[in-house]
């Protein structure tokens, strides 16, 4: 296992295959971290249980045992003590059915405590509309505190339940939200968990700066720090492509009594992968040896993976050899990173009995779409669907990506579909890939509809998906249409960047309304956002269009003070302009500025240029432009 398959849910992670042995290697730790145990603290007293009685469950901040409940909340407790992470999606949405008959009950809902609510979110977790599930329960528990005057009674563990399901459906965005809606509740302390969220959103942004002031705010605020902590922060400093970071850290870890184990090699390994630094990966795997702990499959693709990035391309084949003789299976990890065609390596696990799970075959999913291997995907699903496991919403989005970049939109409809019926929340990347699949298949309409559907399920799209729509839609919904998205994006706190402003500015232009062009070219600057050669060129190209030549050339020329070249065909438009306005000598000082500012010519450029030629009599300049043009169609490419 990995820093990347970190399960925060678990509580494996301080169970060491064997503790390191720290006089084995010289311990550096940063200037700036602690150099004592004495700098982590205790859970607070809050999170101490107090022992009852034989019998009796342990008092403690989520349930009060000495409290007596309606026999409706009783039979909702022990049909919860039933359900577990192996029950069927039916048996969840039969508990969270029975909670909401027990939390719509005005009577009941004051006698529910902190644990009823977080088995009814943990209940609803995989489901579809996952968010608005656990928002409604949200909203439930606040009333709840509210109805029995419990307003300092702050639970981060409730919260947390929310955070992860917006990471597992990478809504980062969302995530981000909510910490700091938590963070202005007052009275509301962060725990470990909380902070392992935040770290693990570290991770996906590649934030190392971000994750070492929050390893700090935990030291500060005394949260307990744990070797799952220690973990996270390896696999950001890994995702940053800083190994020397993540060696100091892994240094650090012995001298504040934490141990390490497999996982805390494998990540600090793959650090020295993921920068290319093979000398470093082959240090850790000889730490490894002498210190006792035995490497696992992931501790060999971490380093077939340096090796490959050093272009030392016969050691990884050598060295699946030598596993194999060892009795080593190698594993879907280690297989792709060697190289392997994903079908190759379902042939080859088949040959050698190693078993594989739902992540294996997503991983090969994503190696065949990387690929452009589109027709693999089939196969994958169908041995999938023949070994029985099955598809969550990474398969799912995946098979949804390959229909798409197969044209096959009707197809990833379908898939799309299934998930729901599946009872699988599409995550960002699957409602993404959808409304840029309706852009270029179907239309602007249906993926404004997906884009409902996204956020009606509680989840944000990001800049990327509104950019994907706005650009989409020049010239298809009008400025209602436009008003519509600039509305949502506001109200979503989604802050428009320069390819926003120029497609909404497009739109505009296409429609004539060059007021509303210089109304949001006022907004962009006013956002501190710089014009660019499109905006610039969509100015030019809007006054054309209205006729207003004046204009245009006054844009062509704040273009070129702003350190910008036309395009080819805006200087085409503008010798035609010219041209139609009976302003000839105009058209031959555009012709000079092509040649001097390198702007390359085509044959409709010549073509005006002969016709301004025969019109205005220029029969001193018709030689120099013939002899240009013969050059041109002689290295014209074919």
């Amino acid at each position: 296992m990995t820093l990347d398959d970190l399960d925060l849910d678990g509580d494996n992670h301080n169970t060491p295959n064997k503790p390191r042995i720290q006089e084995r290697h010289t311990i550096r730790a940063p200037a700036s971290s602690p150099t004592s145990a004495s700098t982590i603290s205790s859970p607070s007293s809050n999170d101490i249980e107090t022992e009852a009685p034989a019998g009796r469950e342990k008092t403690s901040r989520f349930l009060d045992p000495t409290i007596i409940p309606p026999e409706q909340i009783k039979q909702y407790r022990a049909l919860a003590n039933t359900i577990n992470t192996s029950s069927t999606l039916q048996e969840h949405e039969h508990l969270i059915s029975v909670y909401r008959s027990v939390a719509e009950d005005p009577t009941l809902l004051p006698q529910l405590q902190p644990k009823d609510f977080m088995q009814a979110m943990n209940s609803c977790r995989d489901m579809y509309r996952v968010i608005p599930r656990m928002r409604q329960i949200l909203t439930d528990f606040e009333k709840s505190r509210q109805q029995n005057n419990q307003q300092q009674l702050l639970i981060p563990e409730i919260y947390d339940i929310l955070l992860r399901a917006f990471v597992k459906l990478s809504d980062f965005r969302s995530a981000t939200n909510l910490i700091e809606e938590m963070r202005r509740k007052k009275g509301l302390q962060f725990g470990t968990s909380t902070y392992h969220i935040m770290l693990d959103l570290c991770k996906h942004e590649r934030n190392l700066e971000q994750a070492r002031k929050l390893l700090k705010e935990m030291r500060d605020n005394k949260v307990e720090i744990t070797s799952a902590t220690y973990q996270i922060m390896l696999s950001v400093c890994g995702q940053a492509k800083n190994p020397q970071m993540a060696r100091e850290y892994f240094d650090e870890m012995p001298l504040l009594g934490i141990d390490t184990d497999v996982k805390h090699y494998n990540a600090l390994m793959n650090a020295y992968a993921q920068a290319k630094k093979l000398d470093g990966a082959k240090e850790v795997f000889e730490m490894m040896e002498e210190d006792g702990i035995p490497a696992d499959q992931y501790t060999y693709a971490a380093l077939i993976k340096a090796l490959k990035r050093a272009h030392r391309t016969q050691e990884p084949a050598a060295l699946i050899q030598t596993l194999r003789e060892r009795g080593v299976k190698a594993n879907v990890k280690i297989l792709s990173a060697l190289g392997m065609d994903s079908i190759e390596i379902i042939k080859d696990c088949k040959a050698n009995n190693v078993e594989m799970r739902v992540g294996d075959f997503n991983t090969l999913i994503t190696r065949a779409l990387r690929g452009n291997q589109f027709a693999n995907v089939p196969i994958i699903m169908q041995e999938m669907q023949e070994r029985g496991i099955r598809p969550n919403v990474i398969t799912f989005t995946a098979m949804i990506d390959a229909n798409i970049k197969m044209s096959k939109f009707t197809e990833a409809r379908e898939v799309f579909r299934a998930m729901e019926q599946a009872n699988i929340q599409p995550d960002v990347i699957a409602y993404s890939a959808m409304i840029a699949g309706a852009l270029s298949h179907s239309t602007v309409q249906e993926s404004i509809e997906i884009l409902k559907n996204m956020i009606s399920d509680g989840i944000l799209p990001n800049r990327h998906t509104f950019n994907s729509l706005l650009s989409a839609s020049v010239g298809e919904i009008g400025s209602d249409g436009l008003m519509v998205i600039r509305e949502t994006m506001a109200a979503l706190g989604v802050q428009p960047d320069r390819r926003s402003f120029n497609a909404i500015m497009s739109s505009h232009a296409l429609e004539g309304d060059m007021d509303q062009v210089r109304r949001t070219l006022a907004d962009m600057r006013r956002s501190r956002i710089n014009p660019d050669a499109l905006t610039y060129s969509v100015m030019i190209s809007g006054y054309l269009q209205n006729g207003d030549l004046r204009y245009a050339m006054e844009w062509y020329y704040t273009m070129l003070d702003g350190g910008f070249k036309p395009a080819p065909f805006m200087m085409n438009n503008l010798m035609s302009a010219l041209h139609g306005s009976g302003q000839g000598t105009q058209i031959l000082v555009l012709w000079r500025e092509m040649t001097q500012l390198g702007i390359r010519k085509n044959e409709r450029s010549y073509e005006i240029m002969f016709d301004v030629c025969d019109e205005y009599n220029f029969d001193e300049q018709r030689p120099a432009i013939e002899e240009e043009f013969k050059a041109y169609l002689a290295h014209r490419p074919e």
